[in-house]
């Protein structure tokens, strides 16, 4: 057993730290280091979104080196922990496996520190070498960026480009192929409230920089203004913080994405400003969408969310939406990418629904696909869900 600040030898191979406490959900990750102990670029953070780099992977709730393939640029491996508010970390269990396995007392983390650094692999003249460190830092991600030099945040505001075809003949373009896929689909005349649900978690801010969030907002306006009376698109953005934002339309479309459609700061819809950045916390927000809707009786609602993976809060979301599946609410899940989508990807097996709710799908390159593909493939399933809904009783309205 190593207490903080001890050290033991290894004997090369692979090695798997796993990380856990006891009703505590914590998260962990890895930082891959030089000698100066600076990332050598933003992909030596190990964590959801970028699961594996150089040797090192996210192994469930561990991580695993090979110490035999860690490029000889990289000297120290440290594995973070972290949980989402302040807390003591009260029970964290640490056991690194290695040939004939070792087990760690964790090191005592300060109240207030959201982020510790637990156990670092390192090399010393010539040899692997595992310590026992117990570094925390109580300003979270932001601490560890700022010592280890990685880049997680963006405070620069985001200039939004929209292709350079008139505003309005783009709308009316897409509103037009709107209404081709409703009326393949015999809906043609439906009326359904729309809202947006955007992910702003750090791994998208490429995303947002070459406005790909900005075209995407524009693209779900069209759906709105083809089906919802009013033409407004509802919106919330999303990541460790959410924050639903004023609804959009079409006339005000320009100005609302330049004061919205940004990384590092959302503006509510009563003022007031949400920072943007960090992790999903997906429950959240859905639960503030739920809400927003029941004290809203009307129409039945198509929510589009769109994500870039990494959704890890699976059984929340799952209890989430069996509880809403007596609702006049479908969920239409976009992925954009490749990342890790969790429950969103078993929805079509999910039990415990009154009806089906929700769909997915995932894309590669959302900006490539043409406005009809992706509008087909949004309104795929809500046809059948509107269908389920009136069997089952489901109040939709004049539907």
């Amino acid at each position: 057993m190593l207490r903080k600040g001890e050290n033991a030898t290894l004997d090369g191979g692979r090695i798997r730290v796993a990380v856990t406490a006891a009703g505590t959900a914590i998260d962990v990750s890895a930082v891959l280091l030089r000698d100066d102990r600076r990332v050598r670029s933003d992909d030596d953070l190990v964590f959801f979104n970028n699961p594996a780099q150089d040797g090192v992977w996210l192994d469930g709730a561990g991580v695993m080196v090979d110490l035999d393939v860690v490029p000889d640029d990289v000297s120290t491996i440290a594995i973070i922990a972290s949980v989402d508010g302040p807390g003591t970390f009260d029970g964290l269990s640490v056991r690194a496996d290695v040939r004939g396995g070792r087990g760690f007392m964790a090191p005592a983390a300060a109240a207030g520190e959201t982020v510790v650094d637990i156990v670092e692999v390192y090399r010393r003249a010539g040899a692997w070498k595992i310590r026992a460190v117990g570094q925390g830092w109580e300003t979270g991600l932001a601490g560890l960026a700022t010592d280890f030099g990685v880049d997680v945040t963006d405070e620069r505001p985001v200039e939004v480009a929209l292709p350079e075809v008139d505003l309005r003949k783009r709308i009316s373009l897409r509103k037009e192929a709107v209404r081709v896929s409703l009326e393949k689909r015999g809906i043609s005349g439906v009326r359904a409230r729309v809202a947006v649900a955007l992910d702003a978690s750090g791994s998208m801010r490429r995303l947002y920089k070459e406005g790909v969030v900005a075209e995407i907002v524009e693209r779900m306006a069209a759906i709105a203004l083809q089906v919802d009376d009013d033409g407004a698109l509802d919106a919330w953005i999303f990541a460790t913080e959410f924050a639903r934002l004023p609804p959009l339309r079409v006339a005000e479309i320009e100005a609302w994405t330049r004061d919205n459609v940004r990384m590092h700061e959302a503006v509510a819809f009563d003022g007031s400003r949400v920072n943007i950045g960090g992790r999903n916390n997906e429950p959240q927000v859905i639960q503030d969408i739920l809400a927003y809707y029941e004290a809203k009786p009307g129409e039945p609602v198509l929510v589009l969310f769109f994500s870039d993976g990494g959704v890890a809060k699976d059984a929340q979301i799952a209890r989430l939406l069996r509880e809403a599946s007596n609702r006049p609410i479908f969920w239409q899940f976009i992925g954009l990418g490749h990342g890790r989508y969790g429950i969103l990807e078993r929805l079509d097996t999910l039990g415990g629904r009154l009806i089906d709710n929700a769909g997915f799908f995932a894309v590669d390159d959302i900006a490539e696909i043409s406005d009809g593909e992706l509008y087909e493939r949004i309104l795929s399933e809500f046809p059948t869900w509107l269908e389920a809904a009136r069997g089952h009783g489901i109040p939709l309205g004049s539907n």
